[in-house]
């Protein structure tokens, strides 16, 4: 008994000893910072200055009294406030910021980078040391280019759905990526690889306002119909750190069918009459791009594989006619060739290789690379790509003899 007894208290004396030399070097949350200690940053625009060498920076800020779910919270002032400051670099700007934040600006919340189309044609390659040095932005940061705007009326506008405009932008553009595939969501990280990878060019969503700039403020959400909204429908072009020019509607989508990257949208084909059209839902696709060398020169087969069902039809049409499957198949894979083959017509038009076309060469074939290499932009500009869409239509849906055949 005796020896139990202290076989337990050494036990006891054992656990006590561990928690006194765990708690000597537990450092607590020595570097926390309270939320009524700092200025949230939710998102960063960048705008030209006409005729001067320096950029207007603009930073949303979250305003924690009318975001907050508890009662009380809201009310008719904006969720965020803007604050611009000119600067030659970011981090000057964020320095002079300061001065007029009354909190310390705290970027790890930052969601969004939106740079105007101006800043992008001159280049964004003073940009990426900073957003790949510091330690507070993250590298998942989504980049947007504005198309015909500036980034700060973009980060102005209030939206009626969601608090946060850049949380409406994001959630937007994700809806349209998801959905329609008219646009992607890049990252900080996915530009700065792709820039790093040889043979490859990046690429960036775009957004575009429609409607009335002079409604960009928070009345905007007070409207039943918004007087302007934003709207992520197109694909910028980069070669280098230089922006080219835009894919939008069916040719962004073409850059992704060719990419791989479509996984869900709705494509409209004409009916015998040409005049109706029978809707048809993508489910999903993916891409093989296969190279090869043909005459001395380098050449791409493109071969997408899409599933689709039907979704709506507006004409007379039998589908249990395996006939009338494989025509609406064709139909909707000479759709998918058009769009891809638009996609790489305006991309070698401008000489920027988004689809990594360079990096495969390199890969498959290096040593025809190191030979064109220096001069692949024009390589890509002239190459041969030849697309081949196959489309396999799983569902009808429930009914297979529309009420139009009556």
């Amino acid at each position: 008994m005796i020896y139990m007894k202290i076989k337990w208290m050494m036990k006891i004396i054992s656990l006590l000893l561990c928690f006194i030399f765990i708690n000597i070097f537990l450092t607590g949350c020595w570097s926390q910072r309270e939320l009524g200690d700092i200025s949230m940053v939710t998102s960063i625009g960048v705008d030209k200055i006409p005729n001067e060498d320096a950029y207007l920076f603009t930073f949303q800020i979250i305003i924690p009294s009318q975001v907050s779910p508890v009662k009380g919270g809201g009310g008719e002032q904006a969720p965020v406030t803007i604050i611009s400051q000119k600067g030659k670099t970011l981090f000057e700007a964020i320095r002079g910021a300061s001065q007029k934040a009354p909190n310390q600006l705290f970027f790890p919340h930052a969601r969004l980078f939106v740079f105007s189309e101006d800043v992008a044609k001159d280049g964004l390659g003073d940009f990426w040391d900073m957003l790949e040095r510091d330690h507070e932005i993250r590298p998942l940061t989504t980049i947007f280019i504005t198309k015909g705007s500036k980034a700060k009326t973009i980060l102005t506008i209030m939206t009626p759905i969601e608090k946060m405009p850049s949380d409406s932008l994001l959630e937007e553009s994700k809806l349209a990526e998801k959905r329609l595939a008219f646009t992607t969501r890049v990252d900080i990280d996915d530009t700065i690889k792709a820039i790093a990878t040889p043979g490859k060019e990046p690429f960036m969503g775009g957004v575009e306002m429609i409607g009335n700039s002079q409604a960009a403020q928070a009345d905007n959400i007070k409207q039943a119909e918004p007087k302007a909204i934003i709207k992520a429908n197109a694909i910028a072009l980069f070669y280098g750190e230089k922006l080219q020019g835009w894919l939008k509607d069916g040719s962004a989508r073409g850059l992704l069918w060719v990419l791989g990257k479509v996984k869900s949208t709705v494509m409209n084909v004409p009916c015998k009459n040409k005049e109706d059209f029978i809707n048809v839902e993508i489910l999903n696709s993916k891409a093989q791009i296969h190279p090869q060398i043909k005459n001395g020169r380098p050449k791409m087969q493109v071969t997408i594989d899409t599933e689709a069902s039907i979704g709506e039809t507006s004409c007379f049409i039998d589908l249990t006619d395996s006939e009338e499957i494989v025509r609406i198949q064709e139909r909707v894979g000479k759709q998918i060739k058009k769009e891809a083959d638009e996609a790489i017509h305006i991309a070698q038009k401008y000489k920027s290789d988004v689809f990594g076309f360079g990096t495969i060469i390199y890969r498959s074939y290096p040593g025809e690379w190191k030979k064109w290499e220096s001069s692949w932009k024009d390589h890509f500009k002239e190459m041969e790509v030849e697309v081949k869409a196959n489309v396999y239509i799983r569902r009808s849906g429930l009914r297979n003899k529309p009420l139009q055949n009556k």
